[in-house]
């Protein structure tokens, strides 16, 4: 199985080499429409030929990766081979990497950072970052428990922790990292859940990479020959072919699925536009209830059973064995290691602090016994950091084997980050934090340590405790 992975892996490298090749090397503008338009037709047809030898996983990789390479190859070569040529070579690799992105304009020329770009992500970034977190947390949680809960839980759960994970997390921490390096990419998703009909939910919140797509190659060509209202719903039929190719041919059953629940939305968005008028004339709530009522009403038709069991279920599976595999004294043995590093850690950031938060200047306008005062609090919270991480790397033992002592020790650490995870929450303030995309990172950083830091002593003494 490994190997099969190692040369698929390769064999997807090979497919991304040749796709940024043949975009930078093909002449001439009507070769390049000809070879645009072989290229995702032969994909399918190496898909379809060579798909029953692989397995669930191994086919949803070539899906996904391979089907977004071609039609990516795709894209640029409606362009010009001299407009190609002229694309910063670091915004090609970005395009065709790490970006899920269709629309390659943002990656033409690394300009400067746009201040209103960068402030939009940069607020969006926090809340992107807990669903990161929660996402992952979920999913572990999921592994975890994955035998006691059945396949339609796992399925259904592990399905939602993805959605957090990737979808409302990683997209909006990508955004924010290539907008601060120049690149003025746009939202993947913007906030779905303030959808206000099937049409605001599918054009301009959810998924805007098949947004970019369906614009960029689709939609034009289908305007000209069925209409507006046509291309609209030609548009949702090739949304639910894609998908088809993403979720029935790696579970190699229950096709049609997402076809017909593309083609459902198609309808109930022409129904929308042409007689219901739901973002003019129905209440904003009433139109949000609407619209949830469809997307999630026939789920199981897109995000069908086979595709549950065969994939979803299985990877949780997995993810239950590697997690399990080792008992709780080796995590929480691994666990305190990185605890007694991660003190350290927060005295690296809190060296910065003097400096970034401008202590000289504020400092200064305290009478002396007062400043005084402060820099005596200061150095007695680093003593106290520096002492939490050498008692947990000298004393690691002991605090694992849990005796009073080391319990005592445990909770108290615990304690004093719990404290000031609580202290961010609820006693500071957005507003109070310094201004940046710098700032806003290492703040969910740090919290994001402390938190780990809090769960594991309080985790030791609750274990050792009980």
């Amino acid at each position: 199985m490994t190997t099969t992975m190692f040369a698929l892996l390769g064999v997807q490298a090979l497919c991304w080499l040749v796709a940024v090749a043949l975009t930078i090397i093909v002449p001439g503008d009507r070769v390049r429409r000809v070879v645009g338009g072989l290229i995702p037709a032969a994909g399918l047809a190496v898909m379809l030929v060579f798909g029953q030898t692989l397995g669930p996983g191994l086919r949803l990789l070539v899906s996904s990766l391979g089907l977004l390479y071609l039609l990516k190859a795709t894209i640029l070569l409606q362009r010009s081979q001299a407009t190609v040529r002229a694309f910063s070579p670091w915004g090609l690799a970005l395009y065709f990497s790490v970006w899920p992105g269709m629309d390659p304009a943002p990656f033409q020329k690394r300009g400067g950072v746009d201040p209103a770009l960068l402030k939009a992500a940069e607020v969006r970034f926090p809340g992107g970052f807990v669903a990161m977190l929660c996402g992952g947390a979920l999913a572990a949680l999921v592994a975890v428990f994955q035998p006691s809960l059945g396949s339609s839980v796992v399925g259904w759960l592990g399905i939602v922790a993805v959605l957090l994970m990737i979808h409302f997390g990683v997209s909006e921490v990508l955004t924010l990292v290539l907008r601060g390096f120049g690149w003025p990419v746009g939202v993947l998703f913007d906030q779905p859940w303030r959808s206000r009909s099937l049409r605001d939910f599918w054009s301009r919140r959810w998924n805007l990479a098949f947004v970019e797509m369906d614009r960029l190659l689709f939609f034009t060509p289908l305007r000209r020959r069925f209409g507006v209202f046509g291309a609209t719903f030609g548009v949702f039929l090739i949304s639910g072919l894609l998908h088809e190719l993403a979720l029935s041919y790696p579970a190699g059953s229950a096709w049609g699925g997402p076809l017909v629940y593309f083609a459902l939305h198609g309808a109930l968005v022409l129904l929308e536009t042409r007689l219901l008028r739901v973002e003019k004339r129905w209440p904003h709530g009433a139109g949000r209830v609407w619209t949830w009522l469809w997307v999630l009403g026939p789920l199981p038709l897109l995000f069908h059973a086979p595709f549950r069991e065969n994939l979803i279920v299985p990877l949780y599976a997995t993810l239950h064995e590697v997690i399990c595999r080792h008992t709780l004294t080796w995590w929480f043995h691994l666990a305190l290691w990185l605890a007694g590093a991660g003190h350290f850690c927060v005295l690296i950031a809190s060296s910065q602090v003097p400096k970034q938060l401008r202590w000289h200047d504020d400092l200064a306008k305290l009478s002396p016994f007062n400043r005084k005062v402060m820099w005596i609090y200061g150095a007695t919270i680093v003593l106290t950091i520096v002492a939490f991480g050498t008692v947990t790397l000298v004393l690691h033992d002991e605090l694992l084997r849990g005796g009073p002592a080391a319990r005592a020790i445990s909770l108290f650490i615990g304690v004093f980050w719990l404290f000031r995870i609580l202290v961010d929450a609820f006693y500071f303030r957005h507003e109070d934090w310094p201004k940046g995309p710098l700032f806003t990172v290492g703040h969910a950083l740090l919290t994001s340590l402390f938190v780990a830091l809090s769960g594991t002593y309080l985790g030791l003494f609750l274990w050792r405790q009980l």
